[in-house]
């Protein structure tokens, strides 16, 4: 059945924690509808289904759950449309509840957001039938989300877990290479290239395996193709030391990569100090790579690929039969800005 649902991301980059719930629910064939979206949040009518798609794989998102109501009346408006509604199906087999607030980009400073939590929360205990507060271990939290938009009251049901991807930074990882991706972004490009669970996808710049760390996390078969034996041979190590079977792993020219019927592209092909092109431009690397990952990729399969922003690109991806879905722009250091790019073959 379809519901109100709300997603409060992070707030380290503008586009890609809305991309990336965006991509989740495509991959999981999950019909939504976008209903608002905002800094920091994200709202959509779609199944249920769709907050446990994006808790199992998304790292830029906070908070998810279902939304109950919401005004531009500011707090005399919501008490007022809570007063009126039928709330026992947010309490079944529930003791206990705290309510928290977040605003969102200095928005309705005259809102004082510990007297909304104290207003909403008599509320909510009035209509609770006997269910307690509790601020420290609630059995269910609700959250007021204060914005430009107004307010936004809503039962959380998913909260991202501090640290998960901790582990698997690059400087944890037995074999280090200091052009790998960070984890975090790594995910968020996997789950751009949308493949669905147990999808192939593959990496055919892979390097030291950061993005087939990821990938495997997320339960896809994961490829692995790179030039140099070494980092083949520290892709495995690394991969095996998570508990992270390669579904392959080979030493091959990203030009010329021996499959077919590939589900999702996902790279970081070499730039920088750090990376090795073997002698190639990397202009004109992309000139060989990108018909060549066409080929490779089912109809409807999709690539996402960085390179510098100064790197144009798209002009070679419309030719080689890519349709361009979305481009991000993310701000490494004073030298670099990389391009998201993603596309979609047919």
């Amino acid at each position: 059945m379809k519901a109100r649902l709300f997603f409060v991301v992070s707030g380290e980059h503008r586009t890609l924690p809305h991309a990336e719930i965006r991509a989740i629910l495509q991959s999981q064939g999950i019909n939504f509808k976008e209903t608002a979206a905002s800094t920091k949040l994200l709202r959509v009518t779609a199944d249920s289904s769709a907050l446990n798609a994006v808790a199992r794989r998304s790292v830029m998102y906070e908070q998810c759950g279902i939304e109950i109501t919401a005004t531009n009346q500011g707090k005399k408006g919501l008490r007022s449309q809570l007063s009126g509604m039928d709330l026992s199906s947010h309490f079944v087999e529930r003791r206990s509840f705290a309510v928290r607030s977040l605003r969102i980009g200095g928005a309705l400073r005259y809102i004082d957001r510990s007297k909304l939590e104290r207003e909403i929360g008599g509320v909510l205990k009035e209509k609770s039938r006997g269910v307690r507060v509790n601020l420290d271990r609630p059995d269910v939290t609700f959250l007021c989300v204060v914005s430009s938009r107004g307010l936004l009251l809503g039962k959380v049901t998913h909260s991202r877990i501090p640290g998960l991807i901790a582990s698997r930074r690059p400087r944890k990882r037995p074999v280090f290479h200091p052009s790998t991706m960070q984890p975090k972004l790594a995910r968020c490009v996997v789950n751009l290239a949308r493949p669905p669970e147990r999808a192939v996808l593959l990496d055919p710049f892979c390097g030291v395996g950061g993005i087939l760390l990821e990938a495997a996390a997320i339960r896809c078969r994961a490829i692995g193709a790179d030039a140099d034996p070494r980092m083949i041979r520290g892709a495995r190590t690394n991969l095996r030391h998570y508990g992270a079977e390669p579904f392959g792993l080979m030493v091959a020219d990203a030009t010329k990569i021996p499959m077919r019927g590939v589900e999702s592209i996902v790279t970081d092909p070499p730039y920088g100090r750090e990376a090795s092109t073997h002698g190639r431009k990397l202009y004109a690397l992309m000139q060989e790579f990108l018909p060549a990952a066409y080929s490779v990729l089912s109809n409807k399969g999709y690539l996402c690929i960085c390179c510098p922003s100064e790197l144009r690109i798209m002009s070679i991806a419309a030719r080689a039969g890519f349709k361009l879905i979305e481009s991000h722009l993310l701000y490494v250091h004073r030298s670099l800005t990389r391009r998201i790019l993603v596309l979609r073959k047919g």
